[in-house]
C-alpha cells in the first residue's frame, strides 16, 4: 500500500541554495515504483508519485497546480 505524505510548503528559494523540480504541465514531477507517494502542501496535488522516502535536503517541487514550493514532508525532522 502506497503512503501519502503531505509536503511542507516553503518560501520561495534561492536558486543558488536549493534544486527547484517545476513543468507548466499539470502532470507529476517525478514517477517511481516505490511505495510513497508526496502531495502538495497547499492544494493536495501529486507531486511525486510511487517514490521512495523522501530523503534529499536540497530538492524543492513547485507545484504545477497552483505554484506553491514544497520542501521536507510535515512528518520529517531534517
Amino acid at each position: 500500500m502506497t503512503k501519502i505524505v503531505k509536503l511542507h510548503v516553503i518560501p520561495p528559494p534561492s536558486a543558488e541554495t536549493k534544486t527547484i523540480f517545476s513543468i507548466d504541465d499539470k502532470d507529476v514531477l517525478i514517477k517511481g515504483v516505490e511505495l510513497e507517494s508526496h502531495l502538495c502542501g497547499s492544494c493536495g496535488f501529486v507531486l511525486a508519485e510511487n517514490i521512495m522516502v523522501y530523503n534529499y535536503r536540497d530538492v524543492v517541487l513547485q507545484c504545477p497546480n497552483c505554484k506553491s514550493y514544497n520542501g521536507a514532508p510535515n512528518n520529517d525532522s531534517f
